[in-house]
């Protein structure tokens, strides 16, 4: 039965309402999505992509490469090397007893701290916990490897690795002083970076250091780059090695002579310098109290362990100056070869004398040429040569050494010598005089006097030293007196190891010359530390034809204090080593005990030109 026209329209009204009360929610649902989609893609746009940025891309540095240190024949004596931080998430840990095994197994590390701390960290919510730190990678990739090996869904605990730069030492007892430590600095952003403390490693960071770089993209676990989603990447720049004039070597019979001192003397320091007098390279440089690179063993407490006692130690040189302005005195014609000087064995100056240590009561040295002042290390002839020069002289001279300014060498926190200048001295002029002539009131460094030795060993030319190789064999020498009056002196310094107090320095088939120092103790402004000196040795191998000057320092030495007793034989160990060490042909007789017809300084000559 067809229904009425009026309940057809009706209905069809009902159903026309719907609709447009149902096309009105739609419009009103469209108009707020339209919103919603303004705010987030236009107004909170750049905010929320940057927010979806941080949660899915990774910023991962690339570690670069510290140079290596090299000694002068391209062995290393430190070197770059990675390790590892290894961390969890506490919270992942499924299987604590797999995961413990895995690690007693692989890392050797004792579980049950490591269980300890494990559950600390759940308690505490935390989401990262290192388990093991500075792990080299012999020991960290089986680890690894058997971590990975593990289904994913049996995986014992979600870890991470975090790669560290690291330095490694062959031997790690060699010249620490000179080479410098580095500490770890981390930096999640930029990378991890060794940051140097002292030594070459500070003086050279320019060139060692390296540039991090950086890549940025997705991340995978693990904290990886997902390949495929890389945006940006810089590569690392290694840092350059630094190729030094050590001779590993060399160095390590440096350590083992001075190790002998040390043990019998027991200073409270010393060091073992070598230098090639012909281009003034350091050759090795041993210091004590010392300590172990790798272990950090010996820095514990003692801190002095890091102090290059070269360049660092300021101390009055004594008697082993008395060649230098001997040397200068007869250049400038202040003495002559043949000039005379009589020592009663004391000698007046105002109200104070100077004394020469004599053997007999009572009795001087005599009359003496300057060759015999030197072999008798006589203090009063000295003093008679600087009070005859004056104090401007000796002001000039030892600048002329370059005594009294920084030798430059390659090394950080370098000292520099100092004698009050003689316009500051209003009284005692004369007794300064005297004291500057034989090594006293003027401070120092051992390596300043070591290569003012050069002089004395190069013909009369000064010879900067220097521990880079690349500036050692650049840089000319600088002329300071005639060859005559280096190889007169010289001579004298034979004699002082054949018949003075150097006698424990001489070296069987080979010529010697040599300068021992006892100097008591000065302590600046206060004057002389009773019963406390600083015995030294400095000599000359081979005298005749010079190539290396070494010098042995010990400061507060016990059991002896006498240079040519607690330096001396140190000396002598280490040039009977560079004679080894270079093959360097014997050039004399075998020594006799037999007293010699002639003395042995008239068999001594300088048989050619040096440098």
């Amino acid at each position: 039965m067809r229904q009425p026209p009026s309940q057809i329209s009706r209905i069809s009204k009902e159903e026309r309402w719907r609709l447009q009360v149902a096309g009105g929610l739609c419009a009103l649902g469209g108009v707020a999505l339209a919103a919603r989609l303004f705010q987030l893609q236009i107004v909170q746009g750049a905010e929320l992509r940057e927010l979806a940025a941080r949660r899915r891309l990774r910023r991962r540095p690339i570690l670069a490469r510290r140079g290596a240190i090299l000694d002068r024949w391209n062995r290393p004596l430190a070197r770059s090397i990675y390790q590892y931080h290894l961390a969890l998430d506490p919270t992942s840990v499924r299987n604590p007893d797999q995961f413990l095994e895995l690690v007693r197994t692989h890392l050797k590390i004792d579980p049950r701290p490591l269980e300890q701390a494990i559950r600390e960290a759940q308690a505490q919510g935390r989401r990262y916990l290192r388990f093991a730190t500075f792990v080299p990678p012999h020991r960290a990739e089986p680890f690894l490897k058997a971590y990975r090996a593990i289904p994913i869904r049996e995986k014992p605990a979600i870890i991470n690795k975090e790669v560290i730069p690291a330095r490694e030492y062959p031997n790690s007892r060699l010249a620490p002083q000179v080479l410098g430590l580095v500490q770890l600095e981390e930096d999640p952003d930029e990378g991890n970076r060794l940051v140097p403390v002292g030594g070459i490693e500070k003086s050279m960071e320019a060139r060692l250091r390296g540039v991090n770089g950086i890549e940025e993209g997705e991340g995978a676990p693990g904290g990886l780059i997902i390949p495929e989603t890389l945006r940006a990447r810089t590569l690392p720049v290694d840092g350059k090695p630094v190729r030094l004039t050590l001779d590993a070597a060399i160095q390590e019979a440096a350590e083992q002579a001075l190790d002998a001192l040390w043990q019998k003397h027991r200073p409270a320091g010393a060091l073992a310098l070598v230098l090639d007098a012909r281009t003034g390279e350091i050759l090795a440089l041993a210091n004590r109290p010392t300590f172990d690179l790798v272990t950090r063993e010996g820095l514990k407490g003692q801190m002095e362990a890091l102090r290059n006692r070269a360049i660092s130690f300021l101390y009055e040189p004594g008697s082993t100056l008395k060649p230098l302005i001997m040397a200068i005195a007869l250049a400038d014609a202040q003495v002559r070869l043949t000039s005379r000087f009589h020592c009663k064995g004391s000698m007046p100056i105002g109200k104070r004398r100077i004394r020469c240590v004599v053997h007999g009561k009572g009795r001087g040295h005599g009359i003496q040429t300057p060759e015999e002042a030197l072999l008798n290390s006589c203090n009063v002839a000295m003093a008679q040569i600087g009070m005859r020069a004056g104090l401007e002289w000796l002001y000039s001279a030892l600048q002329r050494l370059h005594l009294l300014e920084p030798t430059g060498v390659e090394l950080p926190a370098e000292e520099s010598g100092y004698t009050t200048p003689p316009d500051e001295v209003r009284w005692g002029r004369d007794l300064r005089e005297a004291n500057l002539a034989f090594g006293q009131g003027v401070q120092v460094t051992p390596l300043a006097l070591a290569a003012a030795y050069t002089v004395l060993a190069n013909e009369g030319q000064y010879r900067r030293p220097h521990i880079l190789y690349e500036n050692a064999q650049r840089e000319a020498p600088i002329p300071v007196i005639e060859p005559l009056y280096a190889r007169a002196v010289v001579a004298a310094l034979v004699r002082a190891v054949e018949e003075g107090t150097g006698k424990k320095a001489r070296l069987d088939g080979y010529w010697v010359a040599g300068k021992t120092g006892t100097a008591q103790k000065a302590i600046p402004g206060r004057g002389y530390a009773s019963g406390k000196y600083i015995a030294s040795f400095i000599g000359i191998v081979p005298a005749d034809r010079p190539r290396a000057i070494i010098m042995v320092l010990a400061d507060e030495p016990r059991n002896g204090y006498y240079g040519g007793e607690v330096a001396a034989p140190v000396f002598r160990q280490i040039a009977q080593f560079l004679m080894w060490h270079w093959k360097v042909p014997p050039n004399r007789a075998p020594q006799s005990s037999r007293t010699p017809q002639r003395p042995v300084y008239e068999e001594f000559t300088i048989t050619g030109g040096i440098g």
